[in-house]
């Protein structure tokens, strides 16, 4: 390995890259399935995706090769990822290609500095986002493309001066050769002939344009004759910035007669600036005639565009490397948006809003600036219209001086991030929102992470306070039930069974069965969970009446309505007959009655219970109005999910079972359930289901 790491260190760079070649990425793994899932990921006309199955092999094809990017996994026997990725950083030829760690194992925080700290750019865990990765991978091929470009720009340029140093060569063997008249008709021809620059000479003390190309007119769009009329022309057109530095070098050619090159910008005829490389030579006018100053400047406007591009592509890439740093540190969402709008501004923006729905699906402005600017308000009229259209639509607004983008988990739109301008003279541009578009969806998939987090943590709060209600609940109906148990064996044991009266053993065995029934109940509705769980829970359609089985279940509960001290009326229209057969699974729908009136019994204590029944052509509409605690308006649906109760603790007894699994079986019969209540007025469960049902598996 120390052989292969020498041979890497004298590698020459590799410079000779073809622009419309693919772009190589190189993919090292040491399974071979895990190489197979990224480069179907990653599948594309434009990439040469390269395979390594260990650190050995991808740095032999790093000794002849330059991929964009490396996409790297961190276990790997022999050499791992942070050692391959050490010997890459720390070779110069090298050290500059991208390298984002993917793995399924080391997920720990002190893993992900340690990839930091081995030179990564990105890490990723598995299983990872198919659009996030492709995203990452796009943003080094384009980086590698746009270096592409500028290398070949670079070749171009480099083959330009060659040309025009090998056609000066030409000109100057040609004056020895020739007569003056004949060497200065040659160079005359020989600067017409150059079409993307300049050639022009002035006076060493004046600087007054004493000749200049045509080409000047087309690249320059000032007149021919300007340049050599308008006095200190040169000086005047030149930016302003960039006087000084030419004034300074015109000097010092002059003064050490030496030449001398610089990049500079002029202003063209039309206010616009264009860069030139302009080479400066002192050149004697002819014998006894003094110097002058020739110049050849050559526009390299593109150029200088190309490596502005780059210097951005980069800085963006920094900047959305160190927002995924941000967004990994922490599962509070609100922290993070914070972390995340100090990052903004100002290096994006002069300021950055977040607005998220609230519980009525209005936005509101959850992150803004604590010092907020005076003509930016996050709750003007105008941004709140543009934030509600975003969240509505789901697509970006752009204007000039504002991008507003929308939040999104899963397809759903929660909220918007909102970029302003308002301090500088910049203006957003289309670049600005494709960039700020990825930023975005890094920063939901952080909120989803967040909101998965808070999810996970509700649900064991819930796990362990069902836990803690199952365990009083399961142990209610023991405990008497122990009871007397114990009053019975103690009355065998001192053989005094015959001084018992008949009527207290009845009512020892009543008291009993009561608890039994009540932990058998108990037992049931676990099971019937079990079996909507694994979607058991099968309907036993048959015919019977409706109206029976109410007045049956009424019965039983005869006595639980009396200590309750409840008035239960039970009111059919008059023109509703007296019986009503239904086919329906008579066992579920006497659940679904008795957990209703048990339910209404238990909150509505001392309160009358109202029972109706409507009949229409094809169902049956059944409700249950208690004048008890009532439900508060944000419990109304919870209170309908696994494991879920109108109130906390153990003030009323209960597993929060019952309105669960009513539903369950309302809804397997094609029914449902509505609820209508408000605190300390009551509640009123209102079922309706199909006079004739289908069967169907919940």
């Amino acid at each position: 390995m120390s052989n292969l790491l020498n041979i890497l260190k004298i590698k020459q760079p590799l410079s000779n890259f073809d622009s419309g070649a693919l772009i190589d990425v190189l993919l090292v793994d040491d399974r071979e399935d895990n190489l197979y899932a990224l480069e179907a990921v990653l599948s594309s006309p434009n990439y040469n995706l390269i395979k390594a199955q260990s650190g050995d092999q991808a740095l032999r094809y790093l000794l002849d090769h330059r991929p964009a990017v490396i996409l790297m996994d961190v276990q790997m026997p022999d050499l791992d990822g942070f050692e391959t990725a050490g010997i890459i950083k720390r070779n110069e030829r090298t050290r500059d290609i991208p390298i984002i760690f993917i793995t399924a194992i080391d997920k720990d925080e002190h893993y992900v500095h340690k990839g930091y700290d081995y030179g990564a750019v990105d890490y990723l865990y598995k299983p990872y986002d198919p659009h996030i990765l492709k995203s990452k991978v796009a943003v080094f091929a384009e980086l590698a493309q746009k270096n592409r470009m500028l290398l070949e720009a670079e070749r171009q340029l480099r083959l330009n001066e060659k040309k025009d140093r090998e056609r000066q060569l030409a000109q100057l063997e040609l004056k020895s050769m020739r007569r003056e008249q004949t060497e200065q008709k040659k160079y005359l021809d020989l600067i017409e002939g150059i079409d993307q620059g300049v050639v022009w000479s002035a006076d060493t003390n004046s600087l007054a344009i004493s000749f200049v190309s045509k080409s000047a007119e087309r690249i320059l769009g000032y007149p021919i004759e300007q340049w050599s009329e308008e006095r200190s022309f040169l000086l005047n057109h030149i930016h302003p910035d960039d006087r000084r530095q030419m004034n300074a070098t015109i000097q010092q050619v002059v003064g050490e007669k030496r030449n001398l090159n610089l990049d500079h910008r002029m202003i063209k005829a039309d206010g616009t600036e264009i860069w030139l490389h302009t080479g400066l030579r002192l050149a004697s006018k002819g014998e006894n005639a003094g110097h002058e100053l020739r110049a050849l400047s050559v526009d390299i406007t593109k150029l200088k565009e190309a490596e502005e591009l780059l210097r951005e592509n980069k800085r963006r890439a920094d900047f959305l490397s160190e927002a995924s740093l941000i967004l990994s540190q922490s599962l509070d969402s609100l922290i993070t948006l914070s972390h995340i709008r100090q990052l903004i501004v100002p290096q994006i923006a002069d300021n950055a809003l977040v607005h998220v729905l609230n519980h009525e699906g209005i936005p509101h402005c959850v992150v803004e600036s604590p010092d907020q600017a005076p003509n930016i308000d996050a709750k003007s009229s105008e941004l709140v219209a543009d934030v509600s259209e975003v969240v509505k639509k789901g697509v970006p607004v752009f204007h000039s001086k504002a991008i507003i983008l929308p939040l999104s988990i899963r397809g759903k739109t929660f909220g918007a991030l909102s970029c302003l301008i308002h301090e500088s003279d910049r203006e957003f541009n289309q670049d600005d929102l494709a960039f700020l578009e990825d930023l975005t969806s890094r920063v939901s998939t952080s909120l989803d992470n967040s909101n998965l987090y808070q999810e996970v943590q509700a649900a064991v709060r819930s796990r362990d306070e069902f836990f803690s209600v199952a365990s009083h609940e399961l142990k209610t109906p023991l405990t008497p039930l122990k009871l007397q148990i114990q009053i019975l064996m103690r009355t065998l044991k001192n053989d005094s069974l015959k001084d018992l009266k008949p009527e207290r053993i009845e009512q020892i065995l009543k008291a009993s069965d009561r608890q039994i029934g009540k932990l058998t109940s108990l037992i049931d509705n676990l099971m019937d969970i079990s079996r909507i769980s694994r979607g058991k829970m099968k309907l036993d359609l048959d015919h019977f009446d409706l109206m029976e089985l109410i007045r049956d279940v009424l019965d039983r509960f005869a006595s639980e309505i009396y200590n309750a001290k409840c008035e239960v009326k039970f009111d059919v229209p008059k023109d509703t007959p007296a019986s009503l057969t239904v086919f329906l699974d008579q066992f579920r729908v006497e659940q679904i009655f008795v957990n209703l009136l048990t339910n209404a019994i238990k909150y509505g204590a001392g309160k009358p219970i109202h029972i109706s029944v409507a009949v229409f052509q094809d169902s049956v509409k059944i409700s249950f109005q208690d004048s008890g605690i009532g439900v508060a308006p944000e419990d109304k649906k919870r209170i309908f999910e696994r494991f879920e109760r109108g109130v906390s603790g153990l003030s009323f007894s209960g597993l929060g079972l019952g309105l669960y699994i009513v539903k369950q079986i309302v809804d397997a019969h094609g029914g449902k359930i509505e609820l209508a209540s408000e605190l300390g007025t009551g509640s009123t469960f209102t079922v309706t289901l199909p006079i004739e049902a289908k069967n169907t598996e919940s």
